[in-house]
This record gives structure tokens, C-alpha cells and sequence, in this order.
């Protein structure tokens, strides 16, 4: 998982801070629970913060119960005890994503790597057997919109409009399932955090990439050479990173969702700049750190 869907952890006050960290260790939980304890490997921020967001828009206010971290018994951990079927989606999503993304890799690997992903492919594959008997409408949406996507690479696009678009159709689809009321408001704030992930996430592969030789819209749109972007290319970047983020917070309070809304818009104002800001300079932060 991409792992850039944070919060601005100094923004929130304790009790949200101690909330999303609370949601954040039952994913955990829940995930070793429903699929194994090495689908915990699979947990990120951002299936976090779809959990954030079904709860949001559900209206439901979680409940919590003190434990222990499995790994670290020292530390003491809250788990949610009243959302059972908001994480039934989201663990089913995280493994449905993790099995299209292992076979995506394998595509796009070279040989070693390829070897490596191979390896992974009937653990991921057995986990998302699981996950369909529960969901297999979610799989299906997935697998099409991700399909859909290979093929958009395939074209070389230059276009990060039309390279972006299947993602974030996918996490729309995904962030809207299941609900009936502010269907499209909701789809189209997962569109747009969805775009945003998928052009962060180029914007953080174009070395790799270059190395690989593998697709990347912005190495297309500029004719890069290096992983140095010229100026005028970055503030074009830039500018459409924040054209995406500024939709996604205006679809999102379009919904009127008011539970749980002050750390939605923590990660979507704060968070989601960071992160960026983090990938323009060059440095990353530890996925597991909170």
C-alpha cells in the first residue's frame, strides 16, 4: 500500500490523535483476525482512513476497549468494539487491493523481483479466495477498474488526467459502496483523493521507474532524463496536487458528515500536504510510525 493518506499528527488534539491510532490498531487486529497474521504486513494509512471515512459517513461514533499490541506487549493498544461490518469491508478491500497490486508488480517487475512477487502471488491469492466469498462485487470492481488501468499504461499516455482517472474511479466506487444517501458526493471525494494518491505515487516512482523502465505519466509529460524536475514542471504538479485535494475537501463537506469530520479534514489539509511535501524533497517517513 501507498502509505501518504496521514494525518498531521501535531494538528490533532490527543483524543483525536488517540481515535485515529485506536482505528488504526484494530485494522491491524482485525486483519490477523479475518485473514492471518501475516496479512498484517498489508496494513496502511490509507485503509485506515477508508475505515475513517465508512464510519464518518455511517454516523457511527466508535467505541473502544483497552489491550495489548500482539508484537509489542508493552504497549497498550485501544480497539474499536462497534464496527465490525465498516472493517469486514475494509480488511476484504485491503486484500483485494494487495492481490491486484502483487500481479500488477509482476507485470511491470524485473527478473528478481518477478521471482519475488511470484512467491507472493498464492498467499495473496488464497487471502482474496477469502475475501470474495464475502465481497465478490468489491472484487469485481476492483479487478475491472485496475484492469482498465493497465490498459491506460499500456497507451503511454502523457495525459495525467486520463493516466490517473481508473484509480480514482476504483477508489470512488470503493469509498461509495454499499451506501445510498450522498452516493455521488461520496464518489466523488474518493475520486479525488484517489487521484491524488495515484499522482503522488508517480511523483515518488520517477526514479524507479526510470530505472525499470516503467510507466510514469510525468517521465512522459516532461521527456525526463533524471529524477530532477525542472522548475516549471513541478509547479505544474504541484498546482494539479492541490487542485485534487481542494475537490476532495469540497466533496467531502458537501456530505454534511459531521462525526469523526475534524480528523478527515486533519489528513485531507494537513496530512495529505505533508506528505507531498516529503515526496517533492526527497524524504519519507516510516509507514508504521504514529
Amino acid at each position: 500500500m501507498f502509505g501518504y493518506v496521514r494525518t498531521d499528527k501535531g494538528e490533532l488534539k490527543v483524543r483525536e490523535y488517540e481515535l485515529y491510532r485506536g482505528l488504526y490498531c484494530t485494522l491491524c487486529n482485525q486483519l490477523s483476525k479475518r485473514y492471518g497474521v501475516f496479512s498484517r504486513f498489508i496494513l496502511s494509512y490509507d485503509m485506515t482512513f477508508l475505515a475513517l471515512v465508512r464510519l464518518c459517513e455511517k454516523g457511527v461514533l466508535p467505541s473502544f476497549k483497552g489491550g495489548r499490541c500482539p508484537f509489542n506487549p508493552t504497549k497498550r493498544c485501544n480497539y474499536c468494539t462497534n464496527a465490525d461490518d465498516e472493517y469486514s469491508f475494509v480488511c476484504a478491500a485491503a486484500i483485494f487491493m494487495f492481490y491486484y497490486k502483487v500481479k500488477d508488480n509482476i507485470n511491470d517487475s524485473r527478473f528478481f523481483k518477478k521471482i519475488l512477487f511470484y512467491l507472493l502471488l498464492p498467499f495473496a491469492a488464497i487471502k482474496r479466495r477469502k475475501a470474495k466469498k464475502l465481497f465478490p462485487e468489491l472484487d469485481e470492481l476492483i479487478g475491472k477498474c485496475l484492469e482498465k488501468q493497465r490498459e491506460t499504461e499500456k497507451s503511454a499516455t502523457s495525459s495525467p488526467d486520463e493516466a490517473a482517472h481508473n484509480s480514482a474511479d476504483a477508489l470512488g466506487k470503493i469509498f461509495s459502496e454499499g451506501f445510498v444517501e450522498k452516493k455521488s458526493e461520496i464518489y466523488r471525494f474518493g475520486y479525488f483523493v484517489g487521484r491524488w494518491v495515484y499522482l503522488i505515487d508517480a511523483l515518488d516512482d520517477i526514479e524507479k521507474d526510470l530505472k525499470n523502465r516503467s510507466f510514469n505519466v510525468f517521465v512522459n509529460k516532461y521527456s525526463l532524463k533524471s529524477k530532477t524536475l525542472p522548475e516549471e514542471a513541478k509547479h505544474e504538479i504541484i498546482s494539479t496536487l492541490n487542485q485534487s485535494s481542494a475537490e476532495a475537501v469540497r466533496a467531502f463537506r458537501s456530505t454534511d458528515c459531521k462525526t469523526l469530520s475534524e480528523i478527515i479534514e486533519n489528513i485531507l489539509c494537513g496530512g495529505m500536504y505533508h506528505s507531498a511535501e516529503n515526496v517533492l524533497k526527497g524524504t519519507k517517513r516510516n509507514e508504521r510510525s504514529l
